[in-house]
């Protein structure tokens, strides 16, 4: 299309194309009637579809658009009109001076804590504002959040916005994978809970560089939405990175609601707005639908409230000291070749020529104090979070299934294990196995993971390597 010859609705003079995404295409216009300038919202219509279901298609949109528009809010870039021409929905916004999330990240790398929050108490008033209306936006990602130049964000793109309770993404043209819910890639209804997923994705994003569950594929983004847990945030600090792996529970019941959210991410600013006695306040519904849900274990240990115990570990101990190498050789039934492959990692891989065929990886890390939270119940809230959130990654997607998770007696004060099988791309029968074992003994954490290439399917699982191996790491940390 030449955008200089296109006059829309014999209003909008399109003058040059902003940007393109999976759900349409926006230029910069001239509105000729107000003579200001616009951003056009180009709806893409999936060329699949029949007539009839285009025109109920153009219908949803042109409807759902008219009630975004009904939102205001500072941080919502306003919608003004709505017209459909030759078929297809075309939406009116204002003309937003900023850059988008995703090209400051790209360009400027991660963003401090404390910016990813005021981000995200902006981004969160505008979804309140829209969820006040029954409407959740589907859509919120980084490429959807504009800065200013003080900073500011504004949330736009709600072209895609759905009335709650609404199915998601029914024609298959809306939203990025990763930062779509898991119930959204379910096809289940959406709500506000999904909405503050993807937020949490977002501010995730922000603050640690790189997606939550970046992956090279669309498809394996998808899966890895669904089936794991996204990697513990390493710059967020304790407060945010609690906040994001809350916000990206698989189940959307265990999530904070928004006001838990921003009592959170008043509490990363030490804003006066949010008092001492509320820091904890977004938890406290988590860990009772956690208690619902795992049992008198709960989230984290709630005797450990009120604690300041640094715990038993100023220093998580050498990864490579846990385990000897006699005992990997003992477990892995040959001559491992041991590897410091990070820090507080290590991994013994047994070869066959320079393939490998097994692997025993060990890591450890201790927690501090943060606030009013000690040691032992900062990392008793991880590992309850943790395994919350692995339990709700059971299931089959694609070539991987991801088996339940089963808690483990006598390793540490608390452990669970939990196995998977990953067939190999070029194969029907053979795959990885992996059969990991988290542990926690005061505010030492560690896990064990136990993998093996070339495995069949009927010989998937084989938790007692990794367990023995846990308990053998057990009792190093023990003594």
């Amino acid at each position: 299309m030449r955008a200089d010859r296109y006059l829309l609705a014999g209003r909008y003079h399109l003058v040059e194309r902003l940007g393109e995404g999976g759900a349409g295409t926006v230029w910069r216009a001239h509105d000729e009637v107000l003579n200001r300038q616009v951003a056009v919202k180009q709806v893409r219509v999936p060329a699949e579809l029949t007539p009839h279901e285009r025109a109920e298609f153009a219908d949803r949109a042109i409807h759902e658009a008219r009630s975004a528009g009904r939102l205001r809010d500072p941080a919502i870039v306003l919608v003004h009109d709505v017209v459909l021409e030759g078929g297809q929905p075309w939406i009116i916004l204002d003309l937003v001076a900023g850059r988008s999330l995703d090209k400051v990240i790209k360009e400027h790398g991660p963003l401090p804590p404390d910016a990813v929050a005021r981000i995200g108490l902006r981004v969160l008033s505008a979804l309140s504002v829209a969820h006040s209306h029954g409407i959740v936006h589907q859509d919120v990602k980084p490429a959807n959040i504009l800065l200013d130049a003080d900073g500011s964000a504004m949330l736009t793109d709600f072209g895609i916005a759905v009335a709650m309770g609404g199915r998601a993404d029914r024609y298959g043209s809306a939203g990025s994978p990763g930062y779509m819910a898991p119930e959204r890639l379910n096809e289940q209804p959406s709500g506000p809970a999904s909405d503050l997923w993807s937020l949490g994705a977002s501010l995730y994003t922000a603050v640690e560089g790189r997606a939550p569950f970046e992956r090279a594929m669309p498809a394996a983004v998808a899966a890895a939405v669904l089936l794991h847990e996204p990697p513990r945030p390493a710059r967020a600090g304790r407060e945010l990175g609690g906040l994001l792996l809350a916000m990206l529970a698989k189940d959307p019941a265990a999530r904070p609601t928004a006001a838990q959210v921003r009592d959170g991410l008043h509490a990363v600013l030490g804003s006066a707005a949010a008092p001492a006695p509320r820091r904890r306040r977004w938890l406290v519904p988590a860990v009772l639908a956690a208690v619902a849900l795992l049992g008198t274990g709960g989230w984290y240990g709630l005797a450990a409230l009120g604690q300041e115990d640094p715990g038993r570990f100023a220093a998580a101990p050498a990864a490579c000291e846990l385990l000897t190498d006699a005992q990997a050789a003992q477990l892995m039934k040959g001559t491992p070749r041991r590897t410091a492959t990070r820090a507080g990692e290590c991994q013994w891989k047994l070869l066959r020529g320079s393939r490998t065929i097994s692997s025993i990886t060990v890591r450890a890390w201790a927690e501090r104090p943060n606030g009013d939270r000690g040691g032992p119940e900062v990392a008793a809230l991880w590992f309850t979070s943790e395994r919350t959130a692995r339990a709700g990654a059971q299931g089959t997607a694609f070539r991987k299934a991801v088996g339940a998770v089963s808690d483990v007696r006598d390793v540490g004060e608390a452990a669970f294990v939990q196995n998977s099988y990953e067939l190999s791309i070029n194969s029907a029968d053979l795959g990885r196995s992996d059969s990991t074992v988290l542990l926690r003994t005061s505010n030492l954490v560690a896990e064990v993971i136990w993998r093996r290439e070339q495995v069949k399917v009927s010989a998937a699982a084989d938790q007692k390597t990794a367990l023995a191996a846990a308990r053998l790491v057990s009792t190093a940390v023990r003594d």
